[in-house]
């Protein structure tokens, strides 16, 4: 029964998150090419968004797709209106900008086993012994990301997907392990629509 609950705990513990997209082009614009794009990610927090742009960039970069993360170019302690970002991207020749926004976060836990834990003492030839049990909790999470690829000069959706990224197990539901997976999904996604020149 010990090994049982110990696979239990590894299968657990271990694995990965993983990121499923559905993407959906506007016919307006199958044929809208952008060789340079930023990515904000909203709605998210200060740190996260950081991170989770520069992830993305980074993943995009080495599938050669320019990125730029948006707090590079537009620092969060000022105000940035619509018009101000797409006529700064439109000067510096940056076609496209791509916006995330999120749009559900659900964790949950529940007991799957317990473990026994035992000992026993001898002392003056007297004998004693305590045992205690401890409950093994699986945890299992699960977030949306509505995505949007907006033509800068147009400024309409030239592209929308949805991203759901699932995991389970202590290591596989914390914000870093969905941000690669979301990043590195987003990434392969975008390079194999038409949208984006660079190609793997």
């Amino acid at each position: 029964m010990r090994f049982v609950a110990l696979a239990l705990a590894i299968a657990w513990l271990t694995g990965c998150a993983s990121t499923e997209i559905v993407g959906y082009s506007d016919p307006a614009y199958q044929s809208a090419s952008y060789t340079e794009t930023v990515v904000h990610a909203q709605n998210v927090g200060l740190a996260k968004a950081a991170d989770l742009e520069g992830d993305i960039c980074q993943e995009l970069s080495a599938k050669g797709i320019n990125c730029r993360p948006f707090q590079s170019l537009f620092p969060p302690t000022r105000g940035h209106s619509a018009d101000s970002v797409f006529q700064a991207l439109q000067k510096q020749g940056i076609g496209s900008l791509i916006i995330l926004s999120p749009s559900g976060d659900y964790s949950s836990s529940s007991t799957f086993g317990y473990q026994s834990f035992g000992s026993a003492n001898a002392v003056g030839g007297q004998v004693s012994a305590s045992s205690s049990t401890v409950p093994m909790t699986a945890f299992s999470r699960q977030s949306h990301m509505r995505i949007l690829v907006v033509d800068a000069k147009a400024r309409e959706v030239a592209w929308m997907g949805d991203a759901k990224t699932e995991g389970q197990g202590l290591a596989n539901t914390t914000d870093s392990a969905f941000m690669s997976s979301l990043s590195k999904s987003v990434a392969q996604e975008l390079s194999a629509t038409p949208h984006f020149s660079g190609g793997d």
